[in-house]
């Protein structure tokens, strides 16, 4: 008889992947943060500033009504869409800060931001259907349309449109996409679209059949004028948000999204199937995130304090930063000066320097190698040391003696 138990592993044949899965880009920033973590476990010290998450604790209310939800045996299925209670709290809340009626049977509560993007990926992109995004842009936009097979546009922008996808690039393209999404604040450039840009990009799209999708999962971190949700333009355009970044609550995976009626019902399909229901205990959780005003306060100053630190002392190391970020806790600085490609830099960086940074290369193609992101959700006292541990290793590649 066989011992299967002992067969040799060599003689099983490698499982093959799907094309459409070999097409997905690594996630760099999570590669560099696992890098940085090892580093850590054998013993050195590194600053990151390479993940995008808060390093804040979750404010005190809501997790105290996730263990009142716990004690309460709240820990149950839900409804698909999300328990009711959410849904109406969120609607109130765009009442409250923007005016705007959004009925509750409009917004759906997601595993996460990223659980909004999946299921909208599986009811409107297939392998005949085109997505559009931004270049720089989040890295994860590509990633859920390739899994349904979809093509993706890369929309290149720069300062000269204050990073903003307009209606002139869509003009400038072959054939109009069947769905932008873009970002605002964005990740990693910080920028806020300007109201204008965002009616004028809606008209146009609407104008043609196609669907508009804005991710506004930073509205919350801005550092001038708050910026509206994109609902005040049109109900028709899908609106992203979540409670990750202003609230966070990375962890708790929670999100939520606006859509136009006739979607409802296509998108609880799938998510009954694909994910039953959002974690109960963060939704219950959640019913406390419209009432701590005071502690998103607090955070949003304190991102603004390390903001105001960090952008003249990256610009003073030789950091080419044209616009200022608006909003979220990026700067997307372009490095140039020194002839290095991003990849190298940010591998040299870690290894040399012991601080953490993002490759341009996470966020698209377009000038992807002379750019890098700094994340700013760390304490001062660390984005200050890591400064001091970049400028010495600045100075060892170009010789220059960088401004203090």
């Amino acid at each position: 008889m066989t011992n299967r138990g002992n067969e040799k592993s060599s003689t099983r044949k490698p499982i093959t992947t799907v094309s459409r899965a070999n097409r997905i880009t690594p996630f760099y920033v999570m590669e560099l943060l696992e890098k940085a973590k090892e580093l850590e476990r054998k013993g050195e010290h590194v600053v990151h500033m390479e993940v995008g998450e808060p390093d804040f604790a979750t404010p005190l209310n809501v997790k105290e009504e996730a263990i009142r939800a716990i004690r309460e045996n709240r820990t149950f299925y839900t409804h698909s869409l999300g328990i009711p209670e959410l849904r109406e709290a969120i609607s109130e809340h765009y009442l409250k800060t923007d005016k705007v009626n959004v009925p509750p049977e409009r917004i759906i509560i997601t595993n996460g931001a990223s659980g909004a993007f999946l299921l909208l990926s599986a009811i409107l992109l297939d392998s005949g259907r085109t997505l559009a995004i931004s270049d720089p842009g989040y890295p994860c936009y590509k990633n859920f349309a390739l899994i349904v097979g979809s093509k993706i546009i890369p929309i290149p922008i720069t300062e000269e449109t204050f990073f903003e996808v307009t209606v002139d690039h869509l003009q400038g393209l072959k054939k109009l996409p069947h769905i932008l999404l873009i970002s605002t604040p964005s990740n990693p450039t910080g920028n806020i679209y300007r109201e204008e840009t965002m009616a004028n990009l809606y008209q146009y799209i609407a104008s043609e059949g196609k669907i508009l999708i804005v991710d506004e999962l930073y509205n919350g971190l801005y550092y001038k004028e708050r910026p509206k949700t994109a609902l005040t333009i049109s109900d028709d355009i899908i609106v992203i948000n979540g409670f990750s970044k202003t609230h966070a609550m990375t962890g708790w995976r929670l999100g939520w999204m606006v859509v136009p009626e006739e979607l409802v019902r296509p998108i609880q399909k799938v998510a009954q199937n694909v994910f039953i229901s959002a974690p109960s205990i963060s939704q219950y959780a959640a019913l406390q995130a419209f009432h701590v005003e005071d502690d998103l306060e607090k955070m949003r100053k304190t991102y603004q304090e390390r903001r105001d630190f960090m952008l003249p002392r990256l610009k003073g190391m030789g950091f080419h930063i044209p616009i200022d970020p608006e909003g979220a806790f990026y700067a997307y600085a372009g490095i140039d000066k020194w002839g290095i490609d991003s990849m190298e830099f940010v591998e040299r960086a870690l290894m040399e320097s012991k601080v953490a940074l993002t490759p341009g290369y996470d966020f698209g193609f377009y000038k992807a190698g002379s750019h890098v992101r700094f994340s700013y959700a760390n304490s001062l006292d660390m984005l200050k040391l890591g400064c001091e541990r970049l400028d010495a290793w600045l100075k060892t590649l170009s010789g220059t003696t960088a401004c203090p």
